[in-house]
C-alpha cells in the first residue's frame, strides 16, 4: 500500500520589525507529523537599506522556508502556502508542488473529486459533496500533470480534514511564540 501523501503547511509573516516562520507536516487527516519554526529575525537597517523591496521575499523563500524545510523530518508531497504568497510568484526551490489553498463561496461543482479548470495555475476542486469547492492556486513552476497529480492528492487528505485549516494553526503557533500569555 503507497504511503499517504504528507502536506507541508508554510507561514512566514511579518510581527512588528521581525520576520519568523513555521511550518507544519501533516498527515493526510490533519495530524502533526513535524513542526519547525524560526525565531524572529529582524534585519538590520543596512540590509533594508541593501535589499530594499526585495528584503521580504529574500527572508520568506530564501531565509525562512529553506532553514525549515531543512529541519523538517521527511519530505513533503505537497507544499501549501497563504494565497498571498503565490501572488507575488513563489520562486523558492522546493521539490513538489508548490499551491496554495483558498475557501470559496461558490456553488458547489455537480460531484465530489470534479476539477474545473479556472486559468492554467487555478482550479476548483470539489472535495465534498454539496460543500463550496476549493480554490487552488499553483505556483507558476508547477505544469500541469504535477498539478493533477496534486489535485488527486487534495482529494485524498481532504476526505478526512479541513485542507485550509492547518494554514490557521500555524499562524496561531508563531502568534503565541511572539505573544505568550
Amino acid at each position: 500500500m503507497a504511503e499517504s501523501p504528507r502536506l507541508a503547511y508554510f507561514v512566514a509573516m511579518k510581527e512588528g520589525g521581525s520576520y519568523l516562520g513555521g511550518l507544519l507536516l501533516t498527515d493526510t487527516s490533519g495530524i502533526p507529523l513535524d513542526f519547525r519554526y524560526t525565531e524572529p529575525i529582524t534585519p538590520t537597517k543596512l540590509q533594508s537599506l541593501l535589499y530594499g523591496k526585495a528584503l521580504e521575499s529574500h527572508l520568506k523563500e530564501e531565509v525562512i522556508q529553506k532553514t525549515l524545510l531543512k529541519e523538517i523530518k521527511g519530505a513533503p508531497d505537497l507544499f501549501i502556502l497563504q494565497p498571498a504568497e503565490l501572488a507575488g510568484g513563489w520562486n523558492a526551490d522546493i521539490r513538489c508542488p508548490v499551491l496554495a489553498v483558498q475557501k470559496t463561496q461558490d456553488a458547489p461543482l455537480p460531484r465530489a473529486g470534479e476539477l474545473f479548470r479556472a486559468s492554467q495555475r487555478e482550479v476548483l476542486l470539489q472535495v465534498t459533496e454539496g460543500a463550496a469547492p476549493l480554490r487552488v492556486i499553483f505556483a507558476n513552476s508547477v505544469d500541469l500533470p504535477a498539478q493533477d497529480a496534486a489535485a488527486l492528492k487534495l482529494l485524498e487528505a481532504g476526505y478526512h480534514m479541513d485542507l485550509a485549516e492547518p494554514l490557521d494553526r500555524v499562524t496561531a503557533a508563531l502568534q503565541a511564540l511572539v505573544h505568550p500569555d
